[in-house]
């Protein structure tokens, strides 16, 4: 075709419209005249046929004009018949298609097209808009930069490429800001470029830049709803709170009354005047109020945020993180893990303080991570490092960090990954170890296919050499879906861990494990597949105090349902199921009856019980990917009548986006702590993380140190059940739960003002019972299997 044709036909200017029904319906009337193409398959028409196919083109054309797109699909197809490199038929056949919803119908008239003239756009840019109808994104988006490079300087194919990118998963702000920044250079006053810009950079943390771009545009245009939000989240994050609401209170004002997002702008106006002032609602005036369902109570303890102070406080995009005594001291060490930033290993002192021994101890792993538990997979006698990669952002390789430690050396690691058969380079998420078939070493279960690849969740089964065989398939533990969470526990009291898997996108699963020989779907027999859609973490742990292990799963909401619950102090959206075991068959679902009624957006969950009364407490992580969304961490205590947040009064309600929650008594007072992994999934969404320091309270307790026999020294898998008057409950040991993270293998049990225990058994994973009698109370105490059970 030459180049004046093209030139004529101006695909710049027909590319740059939103619809491609506009953009096909100029390009037939503007480019009708077809040019015969050298060697097409069905060769050059002679002048018969050429009148022919321009009679049925112009007729397939009038047909478009009138709406009959059936008729113009058969006119289109007629000319196509005889002239298959028709290449403006080839788009029109491949519209009508698309105007009827058959989109992939349109896939073969766009690639013949592309076919009979690769230089030309237009064909390319309509394939790339059938590809994201498809949900064929990456495809779309080669074939834009294609695009792109061939025309460097038109403006719709750089917006529909930087559209793309931030609206993939995961979204790419970087790759976004790039494309916003070429159209610039071509055309620098094109507002929804600038505008798309400034929105890419308050992701990507170019903050001062972010700001001043968005107040430039809000003068230009005041009340532009998207961009006096952007604006107020901007200021918020650089703490210059006074300005924040009033740049939220034009966000309010550039709403209609009866909006609904109304609500989610009052809420992040009512954080920054609290933050701003320490009050609300102050002289705020009564049409920005926000009245929430106040049903908040005072807390038995409250908690200091001691991570700066001892020097765990990184600001990174925290996730997994796990409490393990790493070097053998006696006191506990904390690894933790932040997505694409290096590892953190924070050594103890014995004395409440930490060492960053990241670099020396050689996991300083610029790859970063999402989940990280410890287990002592080889039986040397220490605990090893399980890190999972690369969740939301699609497959990469997991690493198995041997610990080299011994009483000689320093603290060093290795990744044996490849070398131990568990790097599983699929999209993972989280992971859990359980010995699952009874032989004591310890086993390994791998989460997988979160992003919709198809991957099935892995077992990896220890052979005990320092090697591991995939079993998933094997032993019917190979859940297909898009798996986030899992959880070992035995709900059944049976002496083998059962395993419950959490799908962001469908039907949860339970699997029982049938004594070690494989696993078996009880999930609708046991009534625990809900919820169907936004599951995310989960656990078992005796909520109601009765000695067996019941179940906890957490829910995403979006940002509105989350506020709209705040208000209404009803679920907005999914919400979070506390399933109570009712005689190890089966599940009754009660959340909504004890006080876990309102929706959150709870990536990660922790448990534990804070003020050692004997009921266990829960820690939900909340937050999600917007940068806007300003969603406290929540903390409810377990009470009698049910669960009652104490949130504000406790200290805990940290704004960032809360991920990894990991419970243990760091700094040996006899209490449990509280570290929180926070950070959201934008590249400038950091945060420090926190440590909170639990300050006390007048409870009693008893602790227990398990050491199991030899492989599984850890006694991961170990059931502990207390007896102390008319208070009887059971807890697991595990490593891997809530988001891909591990409270310390201490047994840490609250009494309340109890101080005599009657009883406890501990029923090790080996099948041994030992039964310690009447142990001492506000103390920790050693327990080694013994030989024959006692």
């Amino acid at each position: 075709m030459p180049l004046s044709r093209l030139t004529r036909c101006d695909p710049a200017r027909l590319l740059g419209h939103a619809s491609t029904w506009i953009l096909v319906g100029l390009m037939l009337s503007a480019c009708s005249e077809q040019e015969p193409a050298e060697n097409g398959p069905k060769g050059v028409p002679v002048a018969g046929e050429r009148q022919q196919i321009d009679t049925l083109y112009a007729r397939a054309i009038t047909q478009v004009r009138q709406g009959r797109f059936d008729s113009a699909a058969v006119l289109f197809g007629q000319v196509l018949d005889l002239d298959d490199t028709h290449y403006e038929a080839n788009l029109g056949l491949a519209e009508v298609h698309m105007r009827r919803d058959r989109h992939a119908e349109a896939l073969a008239p766009l690639q013949q097209a592309r076919s009979v003239d690769p230089r030309r756009p237009e064909a390319r840019m309509q394939l790339a808009r059938t590809l994201v109808r498809l949900e064929r994104r990456r495809e779309a988006i080669e074939l834009l930069r294609e695009l792109a490079a061939d025309l460097p300087a038109h403006v719709g194919i750089r917006m529909l490429l930087a559209d793309l990118l931030m609206t993939r998963k995961p979204p790419d702000p970087e790759g976004a800001l790039v494309q916003y920044e070429q159209a610039l250079q071509h055309h620098p006053e094109y507002r929804p470029a600038r505008a798309g810009a400034a929105a890419s950079r308050l992701r990507v943390g170019q903050l001062e830049r972010a700001t001043t771009e968005l107040q430039t545009l809000v003068t230009e245009t005041p009340g532009d709803v998207p961009l006096t939000f952007f604006l107020g989240t901007a200021l918020y994050r650089q703490g210059q709170f006074e300005a924040a609401v009033d740049a939220y209170r034009d966000a309010v004002d550039a709403l209609p009354p009866d909006s609904p997002r109304r609500l989610v702008r009052r809420w992040n106006l009512r954080a920054a005047y609290l933050a701003a002032h320490g009050t609300y609602p102050g002289q705020l005036p009564a049409e920005y109020h926000l009245e929430l369902n106040d049903d908040a109570r005072e807390s038995p303890v409250h908690f200091t945020d001691v991570a700066p102070v001892v020097g765990v406080d990184r600001v990174d995009r925290g996730r997994g993180n796990v409490w393990s005594d790493l070097d053998g001291d006696g006191s506990l060490d904390m690894f933790t893990v932040a997505i694409h930033a290096r590892h953190s290993l924070f050594r103890s002192d014995g004395r409440g303080g930490f060492a960053d021994l990241t670099e020396a101890a050689d996991l300083a792993d610029l790859s970063g991570g999402w989940s990280a538990t410890a287990a002592d997979y080889d039986n040397d006698g220490d605990a090893d490092l399980y890190v999972t990669r690369d969740a939301w952002e699609g497959r990469a390789a997991n690493s198995l960090y041997r610990n080299e430690h011994n009483a000689a050396g320093p603290l060093r690691f290795t990744d044996a990954g490849d070398a131990a058969g568990v790097s599983d380079p699929d999209d993972s998420f989280h992971a859990t170890w359980a010995d699952v078939d009874g032989d004591g070493w310890v086993d390994l279960y791998v989460a997988d296919g979160i992003t919709g690849t198809g991957a099935a969740n892995k077992l990896f089964i220890n052979r005990g050499d320092g090697r591991f065989d995939e079993c998933g398939r094997a032993m019917g533990a190979a859940v297909a879906g898009r798996t986030l969470g899992v959880a070992f526990g035995d709900y059944d009291a049976d002496g083998d861990l059962d395993l419950y898997v959490v799908d962001v996108a469908g039907p949860n699963t339970l699997l029982r494990n049938d004594g070690g020989a494989g696993f078996t779907d009880v999930t609708t027999e046991a009534g625990v597949e809900r919820p169907i859609q936004a599951s995310y973490v989960s656990f078992f742990t005796d909520y109601d105090v009765d000695g067996d292990l019941d179940l906890f799963v957490s829910t995403m909401c979006h940002y509105e349902h989350f506020v709209e619950s705040q208000v209404t102090g009803q679920a907005g959206g999914p919400r979070a199921h506390l399933y109570r075991n009712e005689g190890h068959t089966r599940f009754t679902e009660v959340g909504n009856h004890v006080g876990l009624r309102r929706s959150f957006g709870s990536m990660g969950a922790g448990y534990g019980d804070i003020d050692y009364d004997g009921r266990v407490d829960l820690y939900l992580s909340n937050g999600g990917p917007e940068m806007s969304r300003l969603e406290p961490n929540t903390l409810y205590q377990n009470r009698e009548e049910g669960f009652a947040d104490i949130t504000e009064s406790a200290g805990v309600g940290n704004l960032g986006k809360g991920h990894g929650a990991t419970f243990a008594d760091f700094d040996d007072d006899g209490d449990l702590d509280l570290y929180a992994g926070i950070g959201g999934h934008h590249p400038g969404d950091v945060w420090a993380n926190s440590l909170y320091r639990n300050d006390g309270h007048g409870n009693h307790w008893i602790g227990l140190r398990l050491s199991g026999a030899a492989p599984n020294r850890g006694a991961i898998g170990a059931r502990v059940v207390l007896r102390a008057g008319d208070h009887t409950t059971a807890t697991q040991v595990t490593s891997g739960d809530g988001f891909g993270s591990g409270n310390s293998l201490d047994v840490e049990l609250g009494l309340g003002q109890r101080d005599r225990v009657d009883a406890v058994e501990v029923h090790w994973p080996s099948g041994q019972i030992d039964r310690l009698g009447v142990p001492g109370v506000d103390r920790f105490h050693a327990v080694t299997e013994s030989p024959d059970g006692r």
